[in-house]
């Protein structure tokens, strides 16, 4: 059982593509409860690794590999569809390239190093995810007002930029404690 876990991230990086699949084909209404696992999934992997101690150095790197490829997958595809703002795929996508740059470097500096998400990391995330559901079901059944998929849109938004500033500052932080 202490791999469950990793068995539920690892179910979220299989269907993800699926996800791109409906939405390449302007099907939302198939999209969504693939969707709709992998936020739920998200969410209760890392649950069950904490409530029951199954946390793995596996699941340290396969969670975020999985958040990310769903992100991407739904950025790209909600930008392709219009139902995303380009500015805001690029914001989104621009701040995982900086982070995954930022970790390149002090990989190749300082040899591995810890790196965990930050408490606004994983609000970015949530915001991130929530409008991106919020998109997919609008598509799929087109009942939200539009100012509650701006609201999302401004909290996602925000919550991105923060978070890239607070990871900016845990870096400068880093580089600076290792005397660099």
């Amino acid at each position: 059982m202490r791999h469950l876990p990793n068995l539920i991230t690892i179910a979220r990086i299989i269907v993800t593509p699926l996800i791109a699949w409906y939405l390449s084909k302007n099907d939302p209404r198939g999209a969504f409860p693939i969707l709709f696992f992998a936020g739920f999934s998200d969410g209760l992997d890392g649950y069950l690794a904490r409530r029951f101690g199954w946390a793995s150095k596996a699941g340290a790197y396969l969670d975020p590999i999985a958040d990310k490829l769903l992100l991407v997958t739904l950025w790209i595809g909600l930008g392709l569809a219009e139902r995303a703002p380009w500015w805001m795929v690029a914001l989104a996508l621009g701040r995982d390239l900086a982070i995954l740059a930022f970790s390149g470097v002090m990989l190749l500096r300082k040899g591995p190093r810890s790196f965990p998400p930050s408490v606004w990391g994983k609000r970015s995330t949530f915001f991130q995810l929530s409008y991106c559901g919020w998109q997919v079901m609008d598509m799929a059944w087109n009942f939200l007002p539009g100012w509650w998929l701006q609201s999302w849109l401004a909290l996602a938004a925000g919550a991105t930029l923060w978070s890239g500033v607070d990871y900016y500052r845990t870096g400068v932080r880093m580089l600076r404690d290792q005397g660099d």
